[in-house]
C-alpha cells in the first residue's frame, strides 16, 4: 500500500501559467492552383510524343507477330492434316489385318456400308478424337484425350 503524500501541494507556478495559443496556424501551400495546371500541361506536352512513339513501335511489333502467325498457322495445319492422314492409314492397315479371317468385310465401311453415305468417296472428314485412336488401350484413352493439358 501507498502512503498518502506528506508535505506542500503541488500548486501551479507563480504568476500563472503561460496562455494557451489557440488560433489557426495555416499550412504553407507547395502548388498554387496556377503552378498545378502548368505542371499538367508541360508533362502532357512532354508525355504525349513518347506516348506516341512507343504506340507506333508496339503496333508494329503487334503486325509482325500477327504476320508471321498468319504466315507459320497453314504449314502447321499442314503437317497436323499430314500426320493425321498418316495415322489413318496405318489405322487402315491395322482394320486390315484384324479383321482379314471375316470374308465379308470391307475396310473403311460398317459392315459393306459407307461410314458417309451422303458426301462423295473423295471427300476428307477431319475425323473425331475417338476415331483417331480406335485400336488404342482403353486404359490410355483418358491420359491422351487430357494429354495437351499435362504440357
Amino acid at each position: 500500500m501507498s502512503r498518502p503524500k506528506t508535505g506542500p501541494q503541488d500548486l501551479p507556478p507563480k504568476g500563472g501559467y503561460a496562455p494557451f495559443n489557440v488560433n489557426r496556424i495555416k499550412l504553407r501551400t507547395l502548388l498554387t492552383g496556377r503552378m498545378g495546371v502548368g505542371i499538367f500541361i508541360v508533362t502532357n506536352v512532354i508525355s504525349f510524343p513518347l506516348y506516341y512513339k512507343n504506340w507506333v513501335s508496339e503496333r508494329i511489333k503487334m503486325l509482325e507477330t500477327k504476320s508471321r502467325e498468319l504466315a507459320t498457322v497453314p504449314m502447321l495445319l499442314a503437317e497436323r492434316d499430314r500426320a493425321i492422314l498418316k495415322h489413318q492409314k496405318r489405322m487402315r492397315e491395322l482394320e486390315a489385318d484384324v479383321m482379314k479371317d471375316f470374308p465379308f468385310w470391307e475396310v473403311g465401311t460398317f459392315f459393306g456400308v459407307p461410314i458417309y453415305e451422303s458426301v462423295p468417296e473423295d471427300t476428307y472428314i477431319e475425323p473425331n478424337f475417338g476415331e483417331c485412336y480406335t485400336y488404342a488401350d482403353p486404359f490410355d484413352f483418358p491420359i491422351m484425350q487430357s494429354a495437351h493439358l499435362l504440357t
